[in-house]
């Protein structure tokens, strides 16, 4: 969205006086388009890359859930959601529908440009039952100080939400977008961290009901995503867990 700018605009947002050891951002998006993966190699040839990969079902799921709540029609079904993602996947560079986790498609780019030893992938489900063990992967792979332990290592940081008003989540969602398009992306970043303003439009509960897949559904996902998963393993070198294939 803001590749335009420049790279002076990007290095911008990083604090260079500071000698740190390591740099770096997030991004949900960065590789489900493949000349990404290009753009940060002529950034950064010797970039190191990190990748958590969550079981597809599980995120595909999670990315309607969070679609019903920012922009979806309640009228839309999951099946409709996964079947038609062109139609409801939102933009290219905000997709929420499921080739975000198509992990050989998605990945393929980066192991073609970059050496395998400079491409880290994790898995969602270690973070969920080893947190700890988890982060000091990441820091051993940026050669980092792996004895620090995070503050809020153990705590959920992005509990379960529902919208209050679905108007009126939807609408900020759509201001919120015009922001970011007129590259007001921080501004838009510090409203959403902002509590008061959270506890205006959203409401955290575990009583929240969660998207469960049918059996039918279940065979539908299982069917899209499960054939290319030893494509995957050998990609990456690494086996996925086994919760993928139950």
């Amino acid at each position: 969205m803001y590749y335009d700018k420049g790279i002076d605009w990007y290095s911008n947002f990083f604090d260079t006086e500071t000698n740190y050891k390591a740099y770096g951002e997030l991004s949900h998006d960065y590789f489900l388009e493949a000349k990404t993966a290009m753009r940060i190699y002529d950034f950064n040839p010797n970039v190191k890359l990190i990748a958590c990969l969550r079981n597809p079902a599980d995120k595909i799921i999670s990315n309607f859930n969070y679609a019903k709540r920012t922009y979806l029609s309640n009228e839309v079904d999951f099946q409709s959601f996964f079947q038609f993602h062109e139609k409801y996947k939102k933009n290219n560079s905000h997709n929420m529908n499921k080739e975000t986790a198509n992990y050989y498609e998605n990945l393929y780019s980066f192991y073609e440009l970059f050496p395998i030893e400079n491409i880290l992938v994790v898995f969602y489900d270690d973070l969920k039952s080893n947190p700890q063990k988890f982060i000091q992967s990441i820091y051993q792979f940026l050669d980092v100080d792996a004895t620090f332990v995070p503050s809020k290592l153990n705590e959920m940081v992005n509990p379960n939400t529902a919208s209050r008003s679905a108007f009126v989540a939807h609408f900020a969602y759509a201001v919120a977008s015009i922001f970011r398009k007129l590259g007001l992306a921080n501004f838009v970043g510090t409203v959403k961290r902002n509590n008061f303003f959270n506890s205006i439009l959203y409401r955290n509960t575990k009583s929240v009901e969660k998207k469960i897949l049918t059996q039918k559904e279940k065979e539908m996902v299982d069917a899209y995503y499960k054939s290319a998963y030893p494509k995957l393993e050998k990609l990456i070198e690494k086996a996925i867990p086994k919760a993928w294939n139950d």
